[in-house]
C-alpha cells in the first residue's frame, strides 16, 4: 500500500483507540477552520463596531449555502474513496479521486459565477437592513470569489481523511490559521480595508491550506494521485460519487435555506438582534464543532469498515462516539450557560445591553439541547458512511421545516426567543429520523455478513 505513515486503516485494531487517534486531529482542524470565522467576528466587532459586525454576521447563512455544498459534496465523494481503501483496491481509489476532481472543478466554476452574480438579490431577499447592506455585499462577494480555494481545500483534505490521514490537514490548517489572524490584523487595522480585509484574509488562508495539501499529496500520498487511465471510463464512478456526494452537499444547502429564512426573521428585530444572533451563532458553532467533527470521523470509519465487511465494528464505533459526544455536549452546555455573559462580552467592545441580553438568551435556549445535536451528527454521519445520502437529505428538509415554522408560529407570542428555539426544534426532528433509519440499516447489513470485531 503506497502512502505516508499518517495513513490509517480503521478496519483493524482497538475501536476506541482508532477512533480517538483519528478524531483528535479532525476536531482540532475543524475548530481551527471555524476560528477563521470567529477571528473575523472578534476583530470586526472590536475594531469596526456593531453595524459592521452585524453586516458580516448577516451573510453567514448565504455563506454556508454555497460553501456548505462543497463541504458536503467533498465528504460524500470521499466516502467512495474510503470504501475502496477499506477493500484494499488502490486502482479504484485512484479512479474515485479522478472523479472527485472532475466533480469539484465543474461545481466550483458553476457556483462561483452564479453566486457572485446573485449576491445583492439574495441579500435583498433576506431583508438585510439598509445600514448593513453595503458592507454585507462587499464581504460576501469576496467570499464567493474564493469558492475555488474552498473547493480545493475541502477536496484534498477529505481525500486525506478518507484514507485515515487526519493529522496532515490539521498541521496545514494550523499554519494557515496563524496566517489568517495576521492577515486580518494587517488588512483591517493597518491597511484599513474594512470588512473586505476580513474576507480577503479568509480566502487567502483557505487557498494556502489547499495548495499545501496538494503539495503533500503529490510527494507523500501517491495512492491518491490519479494517472491517465484513472480518467478513462469514469461514468459509473462519477455516478457513484454523486449518488452520495450530491445529496450530502444538497443537504447542507437545504439546511442553509432554513438558516436564510431564519435570518430574515432575525433581521426584523433590527441590527442589535442581528449582532446578538451573530455572536450566539459563533459560540454555538464552536461548541458544536467537535460533535460535527465526530460525524466526519464516524462516516470515514463506517465507510472503511463497510468496504471490509466489518459491520460489528461499525455498531461498536457508533456506540463509542455517541457516549463521548453526549457527555461532551452536557458538560460544555452547562459551562457555556454559566459563563454566557462573559463569553458574549469577548466579541464586542462597548456593546449595547440589548445586544448582550439577546446573545445570552440565545445561548440559554440552545445549550440544554446540544445532546440531541450530538446524536443527530453521529447517526447521520454513519448513514452517510454507509453510502446513503438520501435519508440525511430528507432529514435536512425536516430541519428546514422546523426552523421556518418555529418563528412563524411563535414569533408573535415569544418574540426573539422563537429565533433561539428554532435550532433545537430542527435538531430533534431530524435526529428521530436518523435513529430509526440507522437501526433498520445496520440490522439488514448485519444479517448479510457478520464479522466479529477486534
Amino acid at each position: 500500500m503506497n502512502g505516508s505513515k499518517s495513513v490509517r486503516n480503521l478496519t483493524q485494531g482497538k475501536i476506541s483507540s482508532q477512533i480517538l487517534f483519528f478524531a483528535i486531529p479532525v476536531i482540532i482542524g475543524n475548530l481551527l477552520q471555524e476560528l477563521y470565522n470567529v477571528v473575523d467576528t472578534l476583530i470586526v466587532g472590536q475594531t469596526l463596531g456593531e453595524i459592521k459586525l452585524a453586516a458580516v454576521g448577516s451573510t453567514s447563512s448565504l455563506n454556508f449555502f454555497a460553501l456548505g455544498f462543497f463541504i458536503g459534496l467533498s465528504a460524500g465523494c470521499s466516502v467512495i474513496t474510503s470504501q475502496h481503501f477499506g477493500a484494499n483496491d488502490m486502482e479504484r481509489v485512484k479512479k474515485s479521486v479522478a472523479a472527485h476532481i472532475i466533480i469539484g472543478v465543474v461545481s466550483a466554476v458553476v457556483l462561483t459565477v452564479s453566486f457572485v452574480l446573485l449576491v445583492n438579490p439574495l441579500l435583498t431577499m433576506l431583508g438585510t437592513t439598509s445600514d448593513t447592506f453595503e458592507y454585507a455585499s462587499r464581504y460576501l462577494t469576496i467570499i464567493y470569489l474564493g469558492i475555488p480555494a474552498t473547493m480545493l481545500y475541502n477536496l484534498t483534505a477529505s481525500l486525506l481523511r478518507s484514507v485515515g490521514d487526519s493529522k496532515t490537514p490539521l498541521y496545514l490548517l494550523l499554519f494557515s490559521s496563524v496566517m489568517n489572524v495576521g492577515l486580518d490584523l494587517l488588512f483591517i487595522i493597518v491597511f484599513r480595508w474594512d470588512v473586505s480585509g476580513a474576507a480577503i484574509a479568509t480566502v487567502i488562508s483557505q487557498l494556502v491550506s489547499a495548495v499545501l495539501c496538494c503539495v503533500y499529496i503529490f510527494f507523500k500520498v501517491k495512492m491518491l494521485l490519479p494517472n491517465r487511465n484513472s480518467f478513462k471510463n469514469l461514468t459509473l464512478t462519477v455516478r457513484d460519487e454523486l449518488k452520495v456526494g450530491f445529496p450530502m452537499g444538497l443537504q447542507n444547502s437545504v439546511i442553509s435555506i432554513g438558516m436564510m429564512v431564519l435570518q430574515y426573521f432575525v433581521n426584523q428585530f433590527g441590527s442589535y438582534a442581528v449582532a446578538a444572533y451573530t455572536i450566539g451563532n459563533r459560540v454555538q458553532l464552536l461548541i458544536q464543532n467537535p460533535m460535527n467533527s465526530m460525524s466526519t470521523v464516524i462516516a470515514t470509519f463506517a465507510g472503511q469498515n463497510e468496504g471490509a465487511g466489518r459491520y460489528d465494528r461499525i455498531k461498536k464505533g457508533v456506540n463509542f462516539c455517541l457516549l463521548i459526544c453526549i457527555i461532551y455536549s452536557i458538560v460544555i452546555g452547562a459551562v457555556s450557560m454559566i459563563f454566557a455573559q462573559p463569553i458574549t462580552g469577548i466579541f464586542t467592545s462597548g456593546s449595547s445591553q440589548q445586544t448582550i441580553d439577546y446573545s445570552v438568551q440565545f445561548i440559554f435556549w440552545n445549550c440544554p439541547f446540544e445532546w440531541s445535536l450530538a446524536m443527530l451528527f453521529i447517526y447521520r454521519g454513519t448513514i452517510q458512511g454507509l453510502k446513503n445520502g438520501i435519508v440525511p437529505m430528507i432529514g435536512s428538509l425536516i430541519e428546514v421545516v422546523m426552523r421556518i415554522m418555529t418563528p412563524v408560529i411563535f414569533s408573535s407570542v415569544i418574540g426573539y426567543a422563537s429565533i433561539c428555539v428554532a435550532g433545537p426544534a430542527a435538531w430533534t426532528g431530524s435526529m428521530l429520523l436518523m435513529i430509526a433509519v440507522y437501526y433498520v440499516k445496520i440490522r439488514k447489513l448485519s444479517k448479510t455478513k457478520t464479522v466479529v470485531a477486534n
